[in-house]
């Protein structure tokens, strides 16, 4: 079967979209400071590698979603853990009329765009045989020569690569990221869940009343810092809203939402204690202020 290039003007596609702002997503004020300095760099043409770290369910991926929302930027998310071959990076073939065509990825069409952030979700879940194909993209050269499209592909002025990593016991399919590899991200964010009163503030702005927001905040962040710690996220506590919203008991809704998902049955056993001392404590803490959360 004939193969031939795609001619220029069909390599046109739809341009990359700024995404939405999180209205309750919480930025420490340490981190606000990082991404406005990043921000910063970036305006000068200047390209950025972040790399996020921090427990399941704290905000990684959405972290790099606002910067590019709160700096209007393009934004394109690259799920690494679904690449199983080096050339999905830069293109593939295309049938048409009988005749292959090859074409550009998204993720090109990215790189080559002033100004956009870059995702690589979850890097460390793809094959370093497979994140080796892009070290030219993340390194000074900021640059590869690819075959298949007949040109070398060069990082736009100001494209920030965010990258988010899980790491420990905890997670499975997931590699050692490689030393040269974590060298080219030289900005890391480490995140950690947020304050319990703002938490409490996002649970109350989504309908529960505050009292029991309080306390399902109060909740998450007791199991959170145990001797053996369940890391409860913000998207959990707020599954668990909306199981009360629906109508459920606040045990029942925390099972759905939170201990059913638990393998260990030691951290099972300590989750519906720590909840049957929720339902039996009217007060928490009374001199807890919740914050209440503000849309932008």
């Amino acid at each position: 079967m004939p193969h031939k290039k795609r001619p220029a003007s069909g390599l046109k596609r739809d341009s990359i979209p700024i995404p939405p702002g999180e209205p309750d997503f919480w930025i420490a004020q340490e981190n606000l400071e990082r991404l406005n300095r990043i921000a910063t760099r970036s305006e000068k043409g200047e390209q950025v590698n972040v790399l996020i770290s921090g427990s399941k369910g704290c905000g990684k991926t959405t972290m790099a979603r606002e910067f590019a929302a709160r700096f209007q930027r393009p934004f394109h998310e690259v799920h690494c853990g679904a690449f199983i071959d080096n050339e999905q990076w830069f293109g593939k073939d295309r049938l048409d009329d009988g005749v292959t065509w090859y074409r550009k990825s998204r993720f090109v069409q990215a790189i080559e765009t002033p100004g956009a952030v870059v995702l690589l979700d979850e890097i460390n879940r793809a094959h370093p045989e497979i994140l080796s194909a892009i070290l030219g993209l993340l390194d000074w050269r900021h640059s590869i020569w690819n075959d298949d499209l007949g040109y070398e592909i060069r990082v736009a002025g100001g494209v920030v690569f965010f990258a988010t990593i899980n790491e420990g016991d905890d997670y499975y399919g997931v590699n050692v990221m490689d030393a040269a590899l974590r060298d080219r991200f030289s900005r890391t964010i480490m995140l950690d869940y947020m304050p319990c009163k703002a938490e409490a503030g996002i649970l109350h702005k989504h309908g529960l009343a505050e009292d029991m927001a309080l306390k399902l905040a109060v909740y998450a962040n007791t199991m959170r810092k145990s001797v053996n710690p369940v890391p409860i996220s913000t998207r959990q506590l707020l599954v668990t809203t909306e199981e009360m919203l629906d109508g459920a008991t606040l045990r029942k809704a925390a099972e759905t939402s939170i201990i059913n998902a638990l393998s260990d049955m030691t951290s099972k056993k300590m989750a519906l204690e720590a909840l049957q001392w929720l339902e039996d404590n009217p007060y928490v803490d009374e001199n807890i202020e919740i914050i209440p959360v503000k849309s932008e």
